[in-house]
This record gives C-alpha cells, structure tokens and sequence, in this order.
C-alpha cells in the first residue's frame, strides 16, 4: 500500500536524466506529471449508482472516447510543431477514433516480428529518420457538478510515449503502454470549450522494453476519460483478504487511502462494508480528520466466520463499500464498489496450493487482439474468450505479455479463472546475448520497477491474480532481483515468477518454456526445489497440439508438475480485403511488404481471431476434463473421479451407452453427488458383445449450466473398445462374366454394373464408372506426401522429406499382368511402383467385380537405408464435384490425427465435403480422419464406400480441392524470416478455391501433427511412420442411390 518506495523511484529518475535527450528518448525519464499508480477503482456521487457500477452513468464520469482530430507523419522532423496551440487551424487534418490503433485506420502499417526490434536502431538511440508521430486534438466542456472539484485525464493504455497538452499548457508526459497514466489538470481548465492536445511517438526507449511476440501497433488502446473528486478524496483502497485453512474463516484487511489538497483539515465519515447477497458481514465506520494538505491512512481489518472461498473452480465473490461523506456537504460524498474474493495462495513443499490444495494450472497464454480493431478489445470479446475459456475447461490464463485491460481481470473473478497478471516488460532482442542484455545495467532499474508497481497498485485487488510475472523473456540480472524483492516485500499473499531466472532466487516457481516431456520428468525426479509450471507450452501454430495427453500423463505423475499454459489462446491476425473487397487473414508481408518479417508466427491460437475454435481445441477440452473415467471389464464397473479439488459434481449426472458397429444398443444415466478429489464406482452390467466391434461410451453433463455455458454441457466424456476391430467377412457371390478388351493402348473391363479403363503400359486407371456415374477419370495413385503443417515447416519437413514429395509425382508405374479372371469371375490386375532413385517400391493388386466393386491390395517395400520417415502412407483418387456429403464410422466429428485424436469421439459422422477441411491462416494439411472402419461419399445417384479389409484401421481425408491448394509456397527473399525460426509463405487460408476435382485419401497412416514447438521439434517417434515394410487393404463399393 505504500508508495515511499515508488517516490523513490521518482527521485532517483529526475536525478538521472539525460539534458541532452528528449523524454521519449531518455530511458531514465518514462513520466512528467503523472500521478502516482493506484488500484483500479472509480467513486460515484451516490451508493445506488455505485451498486450499478457503470461509471458512463455517473456526473463524475465525461467519456473522451470518439473521434479525435489527428495529424500524422512518418517522419519525426515533419511533426505538427504547434498541434497544442488553442487558435491552430486544424480543418485540413484527419480524425481517427479514439480508442484505435493508427495502423488499422490507414495511419502507417503493422509490423509483426518475433525476437526483433522494428526498428535498426539499438539502444540508448530511438529511431529519427523513420519513427511516426500522430498529434491528437479534441474538445470537452466541463460538466455543472464539476464546480470545486478536481479534474483528473485518465488514458487506460496509450502507445509508445505521448506529451499531453491542455489549453495550450504543457500537462505532462507518459510511457508504458499498458498500465494507465492520470494527470491532474484542473490547473489548466477554462470555462466553455477545453482543448485536450497530445503528440505520440510510435517509437520511443519504452520501446526497448516493449518488444513482445505480436502486431507492433501505435495509438490510444484502451478508454480516455476524465473523472472528478472532491479536494478531500479516497485516494487508493487496497483490499487483502485471505483465508484461515484452519477453520475456513475470512480474513479482510482494508487499507484506504485518503488526500486532502484543501488549504483546511476536513472531518469525513468513513465506512467500510461487506457484504453477500444483501447480507452485511463486517463493518466499520469512523469519523476521520484529515489534516490540510495531508494524507492519511486507514486500516480496517476483520475476521468473517463461515466464508465462501473464492477459486476457479467456485469464484464466490462478496461486495467491499467505502463511503467516504461528508456529512454537511453531500455533494462532495464518495461511494466505491469492489468484489472481493477470499483465497489463500502459498507455495509449500515444492507445491503451489491454493486454498491448502495443489492445483493444476490447465492454462493458456492471451493476447489482446481483434481481427478489426487491433489491440483495441471489446468487452463483448473478452466475454466470448472467457465463456469459450470455461466451456473447454480452462481453469487459468497468462496475461502474456502485460497487464490487460481492468475489464479482463472483473471477468475473471466472476467467471473463475486463475490469473498470472504479468508486467509490461520484453527486451528479447537484446536477451538474446549477454553482451546486450540490460538486466544488470542499474540505469534502467526504475524504469522496469515503475512497470512493475504500476500492474501491482492497479490489479492487487483481484482474487483472481494468483502470481505475479516480472515479464516475458527480458534476460536476467540484478535488475530483476530488484523487482523480486520490491514484490515480494509490498506482497505476501502472492508467489512471483520469471522464466529466466530458472533457479535463481528471484522466482518462486520453475516455469520453462516448451520443455520436451522428458525434461519434466527429469525435472520432477531429481529434488525439484519449486514447483514446476510452463509458461508456455504446446506451441499451437495451425494445425497442431499433438501428444497434449502426453503431457499431461507425465504431469499427473509428479507432484511437483502442476501443468501450464499453451501457446496461445487466439491468432492474431487482421482482417484485410483483397482487390476484389474478399476478407482474409493477413500475415507477414500483407502489413509491411518492405520490411522483414516473421510471417504466420502469430498465428498460435485455439481459436481463430473471430473467436471461432480450432479443431485442436477439441484435443485441449478432453485432456484438461475435470472427470476422470476408468472402466473395469472384468468387474462391471466404471469409476469416476471428480479432478475438481473445491466444486462437486452435483448438478451433473453420467449418461453411459454401449455401442456396436457404430449402432446404440443400450443407454442408462445416473445423477451424480460426487464431492472434490472423490471417486464413484459405477456398476454396468455389459451386454452379449460376442458378436461385431462394441464400445463403452460415457458422458457427464452438468444440468443445470451457469454464466458460461448453458444446460446439458458436456464437461468430460471417455470410451472404452470392449471388443477389437474387424473387417466383416462376407462371403462374395460369383460374379457375371466380366469383359476384357484391348482398346489400342487401354485394356477395357466392362461388368454388369461397371466399366473401367486403365493404361496398357502402367495399369493407372483412366476412367471408372459404376452404374453409368463417374467414379473417377483419375488413376488411384500412391501417395507419401502431404502439404507440410506450420510445424512440419518448422522442422524442415519440407526438405529433409522432400524425397518423398518427388516419390509421390515422379514414380514409375508398370501394369504386371493383363487383368484376367479369378475364381469368381472377378477381373483382377496389378501394378508395380518404382519410386524416384529406387529408394522404394510399392505394389498394388486390384480386384474388379461385375458391380463395381473395387479391392485393393497395397504393399511398400523400402529398398536404402536411412530414408526419412514417411509424412503419409497411402492412396488417393479423385473424384468429380458431384459427390456433395460425407459420412464416415470412426473419429469424428472435427479433424483428428495420430497424436490429436484423444478429444475425438468414435461414431457416425455426416457433413458437407466442402466442409470437411479447416481453413487456417496458412493453408496446409487438414481435415484427416483418423480410426476409419468405413468412408463414404454420396452424389444424388451414387455413393462410393471405402472400407478396410485386413482388420486395420484407415485413416483418411476428402478435400473439395487438390492437394496444390495447401502447399506450401514460399514468400518473398525465398521465405526467409527475420527470426530464423520458421519460414516466411505466401498462400492464406481464404485463397483455398473449391473445385470441381475433389481429392480423397485413403490412407494406411499418417504422421501426427506435433506440438512441441513449431521452429524444430518433430513429432514425437511413435506418431512417425519409419520407411519400412507396410501392406493394407481395402475396398470401394459403390452402389446406386
């Protein structure tokens, strides 16, 4: 609560500042004028209208957002040198709305980079020649109830560094873009018509400090406004609670802080209240005087029997009131509303406990963006993150990498989720290096310390915050204990954590970024000294998050693992329009096509920048489940665990049915009363499952719903295999006499039903009917490739497995034998495949019936050693744009791969095809299907079912489209990026045109998609497909509709 050490802090940067440079230029000077921080509240004239808590309906409120007159240039030298002049004639300069980034309203462009500056200058310098400026100017007259108050401008976030003006007077200055900045400027004021004027740089020296992994963007962010108080005010309020474990009681700790700026001392009267649901628990009210010119502080503290705790789990809330009055002038009275939570947060034994219990952190990483509007974000999207959050059993989210807007942290004491609330602080391009790194450079303590105490004095009042982040990837030093020490002195309700710091002693748990699974066990078996939780984890760029559950195994298993958070939550890209005004996702080059670039890098998310989920986050909701399921076979038994340690399962119930062949036998439910960290054993009784492919399936749905998601939401659901696969044996009738003619170089075979041509030569099928539909005009051709994932990428896949991308377009085909008939009067014919350089053969046996039905046995034979591992194993045909729907028996209903598929459930699953693929930012592979016991198209007259015949699963996928559509091509300077890390292409999702060719794989197996990291991690060997011997088999039946 007190601030002797951020005046401090003051002191020592006026001391330290450099004559010869401007602010905005001076690394030592980040504030002129601003008001000390303090805890995000506002104070109403009446206690109604701060139960209402809309500050837009209070007469102490004026809202400055708007359009705003702006002048803007990329060249510092060409600034408006008089935009804060009252008489400037300023009719020939634009407008721009207010909150808004310059960049997304036709003002300069965005950058996107990873680890680099957006600028080539380095440190202590600020860009001069290329460093855009935009002068802002807008009007405002006082409200009537203003009279003797003071008048305070408040910017909830504005970047980089900005001058403020009014009525032509210098006000102040203000850098850190993320936390706010006040000023007091009833000194300035004038009757009628006021003048709000402010320059803004794009760059400045907080920039150095400023270089997190997103859209680097300029201008007013978050809401302006200006407020008004009486010159005796509530100045801070700091409100600790805590909770006694020993008998569940509360602890509330009030500190408020009061100012006097009157020339007299003044006597107020001073209550604090809490209270639930209309119910008064603690109370406290004192005449207090305060002194002229004075400060006092106030503390209330009490012990409340009987409390509710707060957790992510049960985010029970009460409500704090200050009403701080004047008894003979109402009109200088103060009402404050805060909600409160009661949690008590510790580290002991290598564990973080919340409420004495080790949680699991089931987390991800946020950014503030929006496909439209930038940075700039709206409550109604914070409220679909956060429902969206809940709905897929996200207990926790980062604010990577700064604090968010006030508005977040509201909604996330409500909702329920556990917060890491870190600092505004990223120097990663100069992190990179040691002989760079500023983290020891003592001259830029106070500008990081100011950082840091500016997120503590605004946020400490959440229950939500857990732990405190002294940054992101900003290197280590002695600068960094500095921030330690100051938190951990002013806060010792919270842990604090920093990435770098490792093992040093200025982070209270060890928190990796991207550690391989190994390293956690590594980790949690050699005398862990912290907990373990990663701030970043399972790198979710395009189609990725595989082995999550593996993870997840490992983490479950130690104690000291406690989960983490995945990279990240949404992608970041803009919404532009093409030249024909088509919208698509914009990356790399599409903001500045003159400047290096880390392209679809920030395209990491669970859901796409309008909020809609990723088929990956599918994968995230089962394996963050809070139930657990275990099925015993021999026992009749199903067991369930509540994983929750603080919320019962009692609004829930278990919806359990056996399955054959894809067909529900038999369903039964059951209402649950299952308490936290408690198990249920279940009894079914299993049918006769003698016959045919059964399932268990079980669900647990909560009835009754609450504010993120509605009644009857599945929270968690298994499976359990009872019998394995089968390829049904059916037994094959003898087929009519089929036809076989030579057609000069074709061989004609011609059934009752069927009529198929194939090459003399090669044996590829030329065309194929069946019941006088096209089936396909293409041969059913070996395929070893597929269009490399932004992972794949990442790793090289494209070049260390091109081989197997010239194998599937350069093999040699040779027919082995006329076709000629079998027992069964089937027409059977083989081909050979020799792959480019003889590194491998293939074989296929093709089997014809009258009707048209089609087996086919297929054989890969790897002929070197050391061939790389194979990305696709399998076939693919094409097929004409008359088959319209798909229907398949395995994994479903959203795309799933070998180490992506736990979040998928087993049944039958129908959709559009051209619905049967994902459009991500980048295009690449996508819409595969996993745990195939049958795949069929249908056309109006004619459906085509593939189905293996060998007891194997098949995996497959049908695009609306050819595979070129999701290749990759590379961007410009041959892809190149400015990281390294993954390289720059050129194709978005939106370009991927539906054609009148569809391409249909069928295939034996497929690579997984990895999810380690996407700049070198490859997929985890046992989702690999060595180049080994290989067969399968299926058939394609077709039949008329």
């Amino acid at each position: 609560m007190h601030k002797s050490t951020y005046l401090l802090a003051l002191i020592l940067l006026v001391l330290g500042c450099q004559p010869d440079r401007e602010p905005h230029e001076d690394h030592t000077v980040f504030e002129i004028n601003k008001l000390p921080p303090r805890a995000d509240f506002f104070a109403f004239e009446s206690p109604e209208k701060a139960w209402d808590g809309t500050k837009e309906r209070s007469n102490n409120f004026i809202a400055l957002n708007g359009d705003w007159k702006f002048h803007f240039t990329t060249d510092p030298s060409e600034r408006s040198k008089d935009f804060f002049e009252p008489n400037l004639n300023d009719s020939d300069w634009g407008s721009i709305p207010v909150p808004g980034n310059w960049e997304v309203h036709g003002f300069d462009k965005p950058i996107y980079l990873d680890e680099r500056y957006p600028f080539t200058t380095s440190w202590p310098d600020v860009p001069e020649d290329y460093n855009p400026v935009g002068s802002y100017r807008t009007t405002f007259e006082l409200s009537q109830f203003w009279k003797d108050k003071s008048v305070i401008l408040h910017f909830a976030g504005a970047k980089s560094a900005m001058y403020i003006y009014v009525n032509g007077q210098f006000v102040g200055y203000s850098q850190g873009s993320k936390t706010p900045a006040e000023f007091d400027i009833s000194e300035y004021l004038i009757e009628g018509e006021n003048l709000l004027a402010l320059q803004m740089y794009r760059w400045s020296d907080a920039s150095y400090l400023e270089s997190q992994d997103m859209l680097r963007m300029s201008g007013i962010e978050r809401d302006v406004y200006l407020y008004a108080r009486p010159k005796a005010f509530v100045s801070d309020i700091g409100l600790s609670t805590d909770l006694d474990l020993e008998n569940g009681n509360g602890v509330f700790d009030a500190e408020i802080q009061m100012v006097n700026q009157a020339d007299q001392e003044v006597t107020r009267t001073l209550e604090v209240l809490v209270t639930k649901d209309s119910k008064t628990l603690a109370q406290q009210r004192e005449t207090v005087t305060i002194g002229a010119k004075d400060t006092l502080l106030w503390r209330f503290d009490k012990t409340i029997a009987e409390i509710k705790p707060w957790t992510a789990e049960t985010p029970e809330l009460y409500q704090a009131s200050i009403r701080f009055e004047d008894e003979a002038n109402k009109e200088n009275a103060q009402f404050i509303k805060k909600a409160i939570g009661f949690r008590n947060v510790k580290i002991e034994n290598q564990q973080l406990l919340v409420n004495g219990k080790a949680i699991y952190i089931r987390g991800v990483d946020r950014h503030e963006t929006d496909p439209h509007t930038g940075h700039v974000v709206s409550r109604e999207s914070m409220v679909k993150d956060i429902k969206l959050m809940k709905q897929n059993n996200i207990n926790a989210v980062r604010s990577s990498h700064y604090p968010n807007d006030p508005l977040w942290y509201d909604l996330c004491d409500e909702y329920g989720l556990y917060v890491i609330d870190e600092a505004n602080i990223e120097s990663h391009p100069l992190a990179i290096s040691a002989d760079t790194q500023i983290g020891d450079t003592e001259s830029w303590t106070p500008a990081h310390l100011e950082r840091v105490q500016r997120m503590y004095f605004r946020d400490r009042n959440h229950p939500s915050i857990i732990i405190w982040s002294l940054g992101n990837e900003a290197g280590t030093g002695r600068v960094f204990q500095t921030l330690y020490d100051w938190l951990k002195k002013t806060d010792t309700s919270r842990p604090v954590q920093y990435e770098p710091a490792e093992d040093e002693g200025y982070t209270d748990i060890f928190c990796p970024m991207y550690p391989k699974p190994e390293k956690l066990v590594h980790y949690a078996e050699n005398n862990p000294k912290k907990p373990s939780i990663m701030i970043e984890y399972a790198h979710a760029m395009g189609n990725s998050v595989g082995n999550l559950q593996d993870y997840w195994d490992i983490i479950e298993k130690y104690p000291s693992l406690q989960g983490g958070f995945i990279w990240d939550w949404v992608d970041q890209a803009l919404e532009y329009k093409d030249e024909n005004g088509n919208p698509y996702l914009a990356y790399g080059h599409d903001y500045h096509p003159d400047l290096p670039t880390d392209g679809n890098f920030l395209n990491n998310g669970l859901v796409d920048p309008y909020r809609n989920p990723h088929p990956h986050l599918n994968e995230v909701k089962k394996v963050y489940q809070p139930v657990g399921f275990a099925f015993n076979s021999t026992q009749d038994t199903l067991e369930l665990t509540n994983k929750n340690f603080f919320k019962a399962l009692d609004t829930h119930y278990v919806a359990w049915q056996f399955v054959k062949d894809g067909q529900v036998q038999q369903t039964d439910s059951i209402h649950l009363n299952l308490g936290p960290q408690h198990c249920y054993t279940l009894p079914i009784k299993q049918p006769d499952t003698s016959e045919g492919e059964w399932l268990l399936q079980a669900s647990v749905r909560d009835m009754e719903g609450n504010i993120a998601y509605a009644p009857e939401h599945e929270i968690a659901f298994a499976e359990f295999p009872l019998t394995p696969f089968s390829s049904k044996d059916i037994t094959i009738s003898k087929s009519a006499p089929m036809q076989v003619t030579k057609e000069g170089e074709h061989i004609r075979i011609t059934g009752t039903n069927t009529d198929m041509v194939i090459h003399g030569k090669t044996g590829e099928i030329l065309n194929w009917e069946a019941y006088g539909k096209t089936v396909t005009l293409h041969p059913i051709r070996p395929n070893f490739w597929r269009p490399p994932t932004d992972n794949d990428l990442g790793n090289s896949m494209h070049e260390w497995a091109a081989i197997w991308k010239k194998a599937s377009a350069g093999y040699q085909a040779e027919l082995g034998h006329l076709p000629q008939p079998d027992s069964l009067n089937r027409t059977a014919f083989s081909i050979s495949y020799t792959l480019p350089q003889n590194i491998a053969e293939a074989q296929a046996r093709f089997v014809l019936d009258t009707d048209g039905t089609l087996e086919v046995a297929y054989q890969f034979i790897p002929k070197k050693d050391s061939l790389p591992n194979i990305p696709r194993l399998g076939m693919k045909m094409m097929v004409p744009n008359t088959f319209s729907t798909a229907q398949w028996y395995g994994k479903g209903s959203h795309e799933t791969y070998a180490d992506r598929k736990t979040g998928a459930k087993t049944g039958i699953w129908k959709g559009s095809i051209a619905e049967q693929f994902h459009r991500y930012s980048r295009p690449q592979e996508t819409g595969n299907k996993t745990d195939l016991r049958w795949f069929r198209l249908n056309s109006p007259e004619l459906s085509l079912t593939v189905s293996p015949t060998d007891d194997q699963f098949m995996e497959g996928s049908i695009w609306p489209f050819l595979e070129n559509e999701l290749d990759f091509v590379p961007g410009k300077d041959g892809g190149q990026s400015a990281s390294g890390l993954v390289p720059v292409t050129a194709k978005h999702g939106a370009d991927i045109k539906i054609g009148d060719t569809f391409q249909w794989n069928l295939d034996h197996k497929q690579m997984g998609v990895g999810g380690d990291t996407s700049w070198g991690r490859l997929v985890h060997p046992e989702y690999c497909i060595p180049a080994k011997a290989y067969s399968y088999s299926f058939k394609i039946i077709p039949k008329k509709l």
